[in-house]
C-alpha cells in the first residue's frame, strides 16, 4: 500500500537538486568507519537549503540518524528532554534510570547504541537556537560521546571562536558553507515542478538567484498565478518582502539595516564606502559585526560582498520604499568611486571600473555580469589553442538553444571558428575551471585577413561592405558557457571582456535582446544601417563604442547620472511600465523614475511638446507602436492582437485571450512579453 508519506518522500527526492558535492562531503566526513572524527557544521543564510540537504542525507542514512532542531534550547535539560523524545520516537529503549540532567548517563546510552548499530549520526539543525547551551555542549556533553557518534550541526553562522581555539577542539570542526544553486540545478528544479517554458524558467532563475527558498516561492507563484507574476510589481514586491523577513532575521538593530541598504548599492564594499554612503562614521566593531552576518562574505576580488539575492532584493526594496534615499545613495557612491578612480594606480583602475558598471540600474547587466564570486572553482584564463576548437564548437551549438529565441543558430557561426583562429589566434579567450572548458568569448581584431572571413558571414556582411578598415577596430563576435558553472562563470567572462576593451574601437552585432540592452546601457551607440536579420525574422542589431581616446569610465559616468539617463533602465522595466499604462490611465504618473528615463528619447521629447506631458507622449507612442506592429509580419500582427485583446478591449482573463488566439498559455504569455518588449525597445532606442 502506497502511503501519503511515501508520496511526500518521492516529491521531496525529485525536487532535491544541485547538492551532489555537499552530499559527497557529508558521506565522507560522517562515514561510520571513518577513523578521524570531526564535527561537520553546515552554515549559510536562511533559505539557502541547509535543512533540505540534511533531510536528503538522512533519507540516505535511514535509521542511522537522530535529528534534533528547530526549537530554542534555553538550558541543558531542554536539550536532553528533546533528545530523549527523539530516541523514544525512534523506538530506542531507554532505561528508567536514565534521568540525570547532567547528560552523562544519556551520552552513555548513545555510546552503547553506537557500538550496537555500528555508528550513527546525530544531527543538530538550527544550531543558533542552542546558543544558551553552546558552551555546555562544547565543553561538557559532546566530549563524552564515542567517536562512533558522528555529529553534524547546521546554522546560519560558521562555528568560530572557542570552537576553533579551545584546547582539544583544534582541527575537529569542519565548517561547510552552502551557496546558491547553479543554473543547471535551477533548471532541473523547474522541470521537476512541471515548468518547461524557457522564458518562464529564465525569469524564475533571475528572480531566485539560486536561493532554494526563493526558487520554491517563485515556482509556487508561477504555477498559481502564471508567469506574469514575476513581472508584475505588487506581487513581486510581496515575495521580496517575505524573503527579506526570513533572510534578515539576524539584523540586531536599525543601524545594521541602514548599513545593509548602503552595502546593496555596491557590488563589493569596504568600511570607507559604507561611511560615505551612509553619511556617518562606522565604529570598527560595528563594521566587524556587520560583515560577520551570514549573508555577507569576504570577496575573492577584495572587500566584502552581500549574497547576490539578498543584495538585489534589499536594493529593490530600498528603491520602492525610499526612492529619494536610493538616488542619494547611488549619487554618493558614484562620486566616491570617481575620486578613488582618479587617485588609483593603473592596476586598481580595472577593479573600480567594475564597481562603476554595477552602479547601473540595468537589471540585465546586474543579472548577467554580477552573479556569483567563483567561490566553488578556480578559473584559468588563456588564449585558445587548436585543441580547444572542437569543444568550443559543441559548447556554442548547445548554448544557442538555451537562450532567446531558444532556437539553433541557423547561420552556424561555429563553422567559422577555425578560419578565424588560424588567421588571428588571439581572437579567442578560454576559461577553464575544474579541469573543463567552462566558457569562452571571441574578441576579433578586424584586420584584412579576418575581415575577408567575416565578409562571407551573412550576419556581418552589411557592416563590412559599408565600413572601411579602421585602426584598432575589434569585433565582439560571441561568447558562451557551460550551465554547470553558471552564473559565476558568465559574470567572470563578461567582466573580463568589458575590462579588455580599452584603447579599441569595438563593434558588435547581436540577435539577443538582453545583450543589446546591456550594450546600450554602457554607452554603445546604435548602427541601424549595419543591422542584419535571420531568415526566421529575428533581428540582429549592430552597436559600436569608440574607446581609442577615452576610458570606459567616461561613457559609464555620463550615462549613470546624466540629466536624461536614457540607458539606466532595462527594456523589461519599460515593458512593465507600458503594461501598466494600458491597464490604468494614471499609472504612468506613479512611475517618475521611468518617465525621466523615457524623456531621454528624442521621440518622446518631441511628442511631449504637442501632447502636453511625457506621460501623454508615452501613451501616444504606445498607440502608434501598436498600429505599426499590426501592419507588420504575421508574428507582429499576432503580438499586436494579443496586446489589444488583453489590455485595450479587455475581453477577459489571459486564459480567455489565449483561447481566442488558439494559443497555449505558455506560448500566449511568451507572445505577450515579446510584444511589450518590442514596443519598449522601440521607445528607448533610435
Amino acid at each position: 500500500m502506497v502511503r501519503i508519506r511515501d508520496v511526500m518522500m518521492k516529491n521531496e527526492e525529485e525536487r532535491f537538486v544541485g547538492r551532489s558535492r555537499e552530499l559527497a562531503l557529508l558521506r565522507k566526513e560522517l562515514a561510520a568507519d571513518h577513523e578521524n572524527w570531526r564535527l561537520v557544521h553546515l552554515h549559510g543564510p536562511g533559505g539557502i537549503g541547509k535543512t533540505g540537504l540534511l533531510r536528503s542525507f538522512a533519507r540516505e542514512t535511514g535509521e542511522a540518524t537522530v535529528w534534533i532542531g528547530g526549537e530554542e534550547q534555553h538550558a541543558p535539560h531542554d536539550f536532553l528532554n528533546r533528545l530523549r523524545m527523539r530516541l523514544i520516537e525512534k523506538g530506542w529503549e531507554l532505561p528508567v534510570s536514565e534521568t540525570a540532567d547532567d547528560g552523562a548517563a544519556l551520552a552513555e546510552v548513545l555510546n552503547r547504541e553506537a557500538v550496537a548499530r555500528q555508528g550513527f549520526v546525530l544531527i543538530l539543525d538550527s544550531f543558533e537556537e542552542c546558543k544558551p547551551i553552546e558552551k555546555w555542549l562544547r565543553d561538557f556533553w559532546l566530549p563524552r560521546l564515542s567517536v562512533r557518534v558522528r555529529v553534524c550541526t547546521a546554522g546560519r553562522y560558521p562555528l568560530e571562536g572557542e570552537w576553533l581555539r579551545a584546547p582539544g577542539w583544534t582541527g575537529l570542526v569542519y565548517n561547510l558553507k552552502l551557496g546558491p544553486l547553479n543554473r543547471s540545478a535551477i533548471y532541473r528544479y523547474t522541470r521537476s515542478r512541471g515548468i518547461q517554458d524557457h522564458e518562464t524558467r529564465d525569469a524564475i532563475e533571475r528572480f531566485s538567484k539560486g536561493i532554494p527558498l526563493a526558487l520554491t516561492l517563485a515556482c509556487d507563484a508561477v504555477l498559481r498565478n502564471g508567469p506574469e507574476v514575476l513581472r508584475e510589481g505588487s506581487l513581486q514586491r510581496q515575495m521580496i518582502q517575505s524573503l527579506c523577513t526570513v533572510l534578515l532575521q539576524d539584523l540586531k538593530n536599525s543601524f545594521e539595516k541602514q548599513l545593509l541598504d548602503a552595502a546593496s548599492i555596491f557590488w563589493r564594499f569596504d568600511q570607507e564606502m559604507l561611511e560615505e554612503v551612509a553619511g556617518q562614521e562606522i565604529p570598527d566593531e560595528a563594521f566587524r559585526e556587520f560583515t560577520g552576518l551570514p549573508f555577507v562574505s569576504l570577496s575573492d576580488e577584495g572587500g566584502w560582498s552581500v549574497v547576490d539575492a539578498v543584495r538585489d532584493w534589499i536594493k529593490a526594496d530600498l528603491r520602492n520604499r525610499a526612492p529619494e534615499t536610493y538616488d542619494l545613495y547611488r549619487r554618493k557612491a558614484l562620486f566616491f568611486l570617481q575620486r578613488r578612480l582618479a587617485a588609483a594606480p593603473a592596476d586598481l583602475k580595472r577593479q573600480l571600473m567594475v564597481e562603476l558598471l554595477y552602479l547601473h540600474d540595468n537589471e540585465l547587466l546586474r543579472n548577467y555580469g554580477f552573479r556569483g564570486q567563483g567561490e566553488r572553482f578556480q578559473v584559468e584564463v588563456r588564449a585558445a589553442d587548436d585543441t580547444d576548437l572542437p569543444a568550443m564548437g559543441k559548447m556554442y551549438r548547445d548554448w544557442t538553444s538555451t537562450i532567446p529565441p531558444y532556437l539553433p543558430d541557423e547561420t552556424h557561426q561555429e563553422s567559422y571558428f577555425r578560419a578565424v583562429w588560424e588567421a588571428e589566434p588571439s581572437s579567442f579567450t578560454v576559461f577553464w575551471a575544474d579541469g573543463r572548458l567552462a566558457a569562452f568569448y571571441a574578441l576579433v581584431p578586424l584586420k584584412p585577413e579576418t575581415r575577408s572571413i567575416f565578409q562571407e558571414n551573412p550576419i556581418f556582411r552589411a557592416y563590412l561592405s559599408q565600413s572601411p578598415l579602421q585602426e584598432k577596430e575589434y569585433l565582439i563576435w560571441l561568447g558562451c558557457k557551460l550551465p554547470d558553472f553558471d552564473p559565476s562563470i558568465f559574470g567572470y567572462l563578461l567582466r573580463y571582456l568589458l575590462l579588455n576593451l580599452a584603447d579599441k574601437l569595438i563593434t558588435t552585432l547581436t540577435p539577443i535582446a538582453y545583450f543589446a540592452d546591456i550594450y546600450a546601457s554602457i554607452g554603445f551607440q546604435r548602427l541601424p544601417w549595419a543591422d542584419s536579420r535571420y531568415t526566421n525574422g529575428t533581428p540582429v542589431r549592430a552597436y559600436q563604442l569608440d574607446l581609442r581616446e577615452r576610458e570606459l569610465s567616461d561613457p559609464l559616468t555620463e550615462r549613470l547620472f546624466s540629466d536624461n539617463p536614457k540607458g539606466s533602465v532595462s527594456v523589461q522595466e519599460i515593458s512593465v511600465l507600458l503594461k501598466k499604462a494600458l491597464n490604468d490611465s494614471q499609472a504612468l504618473e506613479l512611475e517618475p523614475h521611468l518617465l525621466r528615463t523615457l524623456q531621454g528619447s528624442n521621440k518622446i521629447r518631441q511628442m511631449a511638446l504637442t501632447e502636453g506631458s511625457v506621460a501623454a507622449a508615452v501613451r501616444k507612442a504606445l498607440s502608434e507602436g501598436l498600429e505599426q506592429m499590426s501592419r507588420g509580419t504575421e508574428e507582429d500582427q499576432l503580438l499586436a492582437q494579443a496586446i489589444r485583446l488583453a489590455y485595450i478591449q479587455k475581453i477577459g482573463k489571459h486564459e480567455v485571450v489565449a483561447a481566442r488566439l488558439s494559443l497555449s498559455p505558455s506560448t500566449y504569455y511568451r507572445y505577450l512579453k515579446k510584444g511589450f518588449e518590442r514596443l519598449a525597445h522601440d521607445l528607448i532606442t533610435e
